[in-house]
Order: structure tokens, then C-alpha cells, then sequence
């Protein structure tokens, strides 16, 4: 993957985690077979797909590969301290999760969302006002979601979903594509990046 496609594959990866129907989920798939170089069945049945990926990480019965950061604790938990810690990050940013509170901050897509945001600010020069977020900030941000909390449990999420048989190949493709991008964002910024839809301005 080419250093100026990394945020459109960073938007894509987003879009995948946080897809709500089949539509969604080609669209995000999509992208992230350009991105990643990867084949993709034309012939894809993305109503299975969208069957497979509610199974793994939706519901409603029991999920085997929960996408957010307090199911891989010793204790598994809904909205843990993962899910604090995040939130307060996404604060330093002046960003927060929509229906903060009842929504999980530290879900994939807003934690890719955030990873994105800090490439934004990190890329462009914002006008400074008292207001703004500072790039040292910004950077210490960025550095503390992916070498240290994604880097935690996106490993843990990734063999969660390979353990599962018969995982559709465009779900198996956009969990491997998350494990290559998480490789090579270690201490790397960025060229480009797509419009941010998830985490939304305090």
C-alpha cells in the first residue's frame, strides 16, 4: 500500500467496522481491496456477508469477536476502562462519540475515526487559536491509540475472528488489511485522508 493512499484505506477500514447493511459493507470492501491490493469476488452474495459479519460482530445472540477494546480485558466488560481511557483521549482531541454515554467509545470505527482525526490535524495548518488542539497534543494522542490501545487489542479481535470457521472472504480480507494497516501506522503519519463521519466535534 502506497503512503498516499493510507488514509483513504484508514476511511475505508472505518467504514467496514461500522457498516449497517450489505450496501455499506461492499462500498467499505470496495476500497480496501484497491487499497490493500487484494482480490474480491464479483460474484460476492453480500447479503451473506452482511449475515456473517451481525454474526461476528453485531448480534443479536452472542458475538465471538466483539469489536471494542473492554471485551479483551482479564474481565470482559461493556464500556470498561478501555472504553474510558479512549473516551478521554477523544476529549483531548475536542472530539466525543455520538450519545456519549450509551454508545461504546472504544468501538473499532470511532477508534479508527480518532487515529484519523490526529492525521488531519497533524497534516494541514489549522489557523492557531486559543481554542486549538496543539500538535504536541495531537501527536501524543496518536502515538498513545496506536502503539499502545490499539496495539493492545485489535491482535486479541484479529485471532478472535480468525478462531471462527467459515468467516466470508470479505470479512476475513478487511481483518487482515486491519492487521497490516495497524503494522505499518506504528509511529508513522499519514500523507492524505478521507472526511471524518464518526466522532463529532464537543
Amino acid at each position: 500500500m502506497s503512503e498516499p493512499t493510507t488514509g483513504v484505506a484508514l476511511a475505508a477500514l472505518r467504514d467496514f467496522f461500522s457498516a449497517r447493511n450489505a450496501e455499506e459493507l461492499r462500498a467499505a470492501a470496495d476500497g480496501i481491496a484497491v487499497c490493500f491490493q487484494q482480490p474480491l469476488d464479483a460474484a460476492t452474495d453480500w447479503r451473506e456477508v452482511e449475515y456473517d459479519f451481525n454474526r461476528l460482530f453485531v448480534g443479536p445472540l452472542a458475538i465471538p469477536a466483539p469489536p471494542y477494546a473492554s471485551a479483551y480485558q482479564t474481565e470482559p466488560q461493556l464500556m470498561g476502562p478501555p472504553a474510558l481511557a479512549v473516551r478521554a483521549a477523544y476529549r483531548q482531541l475536542g472530539l466525543a462519540v455520538p450519545d456519549e454515554g450509551s454508545t461504546p467509545d472504544d468501538h473499532l470505527a470511532y477508534e479508527l475515526d480518532a487515529v484519523s482525526a490526529c492525521d488531519t490535524m497533524l497534516a494541514h495548518d489549522f489557523p492557531r487559536t486559543a481554542d486549538t488542539v496543539s500538535p504536541r497534543t495531537v501527536s501524543k494522542v496518536r502515538e498513545w491509540l496506536v502503539n499502545e490501545h490499539l496495539s493492545g487489542w485489535v491482535p486479541l479481535f484479529v485471532q478472535a475472528v480468525n478462531a471462527q470457521q467459515n468467516v466470508s472472504p470479505p470479512v476475513a480480507m478487511a481483518v487482515s488489511a486491519l492487521e497490516q494497516w495497524l503494522a505499518g501506522a506504528k509511529g508513522v503519519l499519514p500523507a492524505d485522508n478521507e472526511g471524518l463521519i464518526h466522532l463529532t466535534d464537543r
